[in-house]
């Protein structure tokens, strides 16, 4: 069974399954309203993920990481 981001510890290379890409786990938060705006309204938990090799980070639900399997060397 795959543990989730919440258990995963940051710095781990994880797969995000929405967008089957793979990249390290950066932070799982909740980001709220910096703005205050909506603050009854939360965005919920996000997981950050960057690409290993460099690039620009995304965030998707933490319950769509999971941990990369030793043997997926497909990095994107």
């Amino acid at each position: 069974m795959s543990r989730t981001a919440p258990d995963i510890p940051t710095g781990t290379l994880v797969r995000d399954l929405a967008t089957d890409r793979v990249g390290i786990l950066r932070d799982v938060l909740d980001p709220g309203d910096p703005y205050g705006v909506h603050p009854k309204d939360g965005t919920g938990r996000l997981a950050f993920l960057a690409p290993s090799g460099g690039g620009v980070e995304w965030t998707t639900r933490p319950e769509q990481v999971v941990r990369q399997q030793p043997d997926q060397t497909d990095v994107t």
